[in-house]
């Protein structure tokens, strides 16, 4: 079985599903960040499930995308996708950037 391993601090969490996606890959992501998960599966490019804490679908994928640290483990492509979402991970990305823009102050 092939597999990729890394920490978010060499790799932010939008680069690692961005370049999945770009290269139209098939995958399952899991990710830990102190005691939260997250797991993201991606078929041929598009995000098509996502759990990230109590969190299901782009909701999840917003929450991954703000994690700085933390490990990550890809694997090849699973069958057990919980099919919540169909969705390119540049909306979602761009909806987290928004979203976390938004919450910063401003002065």
């Amino acid at each position: 079985m092939s597999y990729m391993r890394g920490t978010f601090s060499l790799l932010s969490p939008a680069a690692l599903l961005q370049a999945l996606c770009q290269e139209q890959r098939s995958a399952f992501v899991a990710a830990r960040h102190g005691q939260a998960t997250a797991a993201i599966w991606i078929a041929e490019g598009l995000i098509v499930g996502a759990r990230c804490e109590d969190l299901d679908g782009p909701e999840a994928v917003y929450r991954l995308a703000g994690w700085g640290e933390g490990q990550f483990l890809v694997t090849q492509a699973r069958d057990d996708a919980p099919a919540t979402m169909a969705a390119t991970c540049e909306e979602l990305l761009l909806e987290a950037a928004r979203r976390r823009d938004e919450a910063w102050p401003t002065a």
